[in-house]
């Protein structure tokens, strides 16, 4: 029998990365030899600022934005035009968006996007709170910007579903993105001509 002589607290970590999504056992011990090889004072540092992220930071109780605060400073300030929702996936798709400038309206994080091979159903996404900010807010415009894959396309097709019969416009982010892309990761030109160019369904 051949001995297992990897560290229990080694093994751990690497199992609860491995829970994370895009982790596989592979770059989860990439990632804990990492934190293992670095300067301790920064490892330390670096467990520190994961414990004040877990305390500080949590979703904008309007929008779903990550915030550090109860209501984010998108939702509070008296600038933004509160008659347009841009729909989003994640936190991190807004923050792209934002950075282009293009856009003054109000966001909705959904939480992700639908998936029956995860098991990802409109319960488990932030979808019924978006209809209430529409009614809520008497919403003109509503731009459906998941991401331009197979199931943010199912995403933006069931919310516009939901939405159609309202009397709003319900637009699609435009192509400047190429399909499969993931907002995140995209360039803020790019963005910018996406948003330009969405398209009214």
């Amino acid at each position: 029998m051949i001995e297992n002589i990897v560290p229990n607290t080694l093994k751990k970590v690497v199992e609860e990365i491995s829970n994370l999504p895009g982790y596989g056992e592979k770059s989860a011990q990439r990632l804990a030899v990492s934190i293992l090889n670095m300067p301790r004072g920064e490892s330390l540092e670096l467990i520190k600022t994961f414990m004040e992220l877990l305390e500080k930071v949590h979703p904008c109780r309007e929008c779903g934005i990550y915030t550090e605060e109860e209501i984010c400073s998108i939702c509070r300030s008296e600038d933004r035009d509160k008659s347009i929702i841009c729909v989003v996936e994640e936190s991190f798709d807004a923050f792209a968006v934002e950075r282009t400038g293009k856009f003054r309206g109000l966001y909705h994080v959904i939480g992700g996007r639908l998936s029956p091979l995860e098991e990802i159903t409109p319960e488990d996404l932030n979808i019924s709170t978006l209809i209430e900010r529409v009614n809520k807010l008497h919403v003109k415009e509503v731009i459906l910007a998941t991401n331009p894959t197979v199931e943010g396309e199912a995403t933006a097709s069931y919310i516009y579903n939901l939405l159609k019969n309202k009397d709003i416009t319900i637009s699609r982010i435009g192509y400047g993105l190429p399909f499969g892309a993931v907002l995140e990761n995209a360039d803020d030109f790019t963005l910018s001509k996406a948003l330009e160019h969405k398209t009214k369904l």
